[in-house]
């Protein structure tokens, strides 16, 4: 009652942090087959906007930055990227944004990205400017927030499963709110939109 210190480190340890780069790899593939080619071949030069929740260290926010990248290289036209990643811990939103990786980061990531989006510094590996530049990273909670607005992708992955059902089904309005017409939604392999089907259609059923 006495320590603000005690309380915020009690606060930041009942929150999940389990991230990765690249997590389910096939789900990024998908991205790249069937959601970027769609969204760079729309008309207009505004940037895409995504909004990643619970993005804990980034490494969801930074995937799909460098997924749209790739996939730019095989697109006729390139547009922008704008990345909005948000989270309630801002010990973790912090380390997000200096984008600083641990050496054992080699083991999971692909030589070629290593080479492409990573600069190898003392004490691990950091996201190249340009790709942190991509990403704003900030505080937010989904629950009681106004949401993010005119959104191409809402990657919400893993965070639905730690939620009560009531919650569920309030939040998921709140997700159709806050994407285009023409926008997807990218839910983790345990979750799914259940009775919102008349919201939201399956592009890839398997990956959700």
């Amino acid at each position: 009652r006495g320590n603000g210190k005690e309380l915020d480190a009690l606060y930041s340890d009942v929150l999940i942090s389990v991230t990765s780069f690249f997590r389910n790899p096939e789900a990024f593939d998908v991205f790249k087959q069937k959601v970027f080619p769609k969204l760079l071949a729309q008309r207009g030069d505004d940037p895409l906007r995504v909004w990643v929740l619970g993005c804990s260290t980034g490494q969801e926010a930074y995937s799909i930055a460098m997924a749209f990248t790739e996939a730019g290289d095989k697109a006729s036209r390139m547009r922008k990227l704008q990345v909005f990643a948000t989270d309630l811990n801002d010990t973790l939103l912090d380390k997000a944004r200096h984008g600083l990786y641990a050496k054992s980061l080699a083991e999971d990531i692909e030589p070629e990205r290593l080479r492409r989006f990573f600069v190898e510094e003392q004490g691990g590996y950091r996201v190249v400017k340009a790709l942190r530049e991509m990403v704003v990273f900030a505080r937010q909670n989904v629950i009681v927030d106004p949401p993010f607005s005119r959104m191409d992708l809402v990657s919400c992955r893993n965070l639905l499963i730690y939620l009560e059902p009531s919650l569920q089904k309030k939040i998921l309005p709140v997700f159709h709110y806050a994407l285009k017409p023409a926008g997807f939604l990218f839910l983790g392999s345990s979750e799914s939109i259940g009775g919102f089907t008349h919201l939201f259609e399956p592009i890839a059923k398997k990956h959700k």
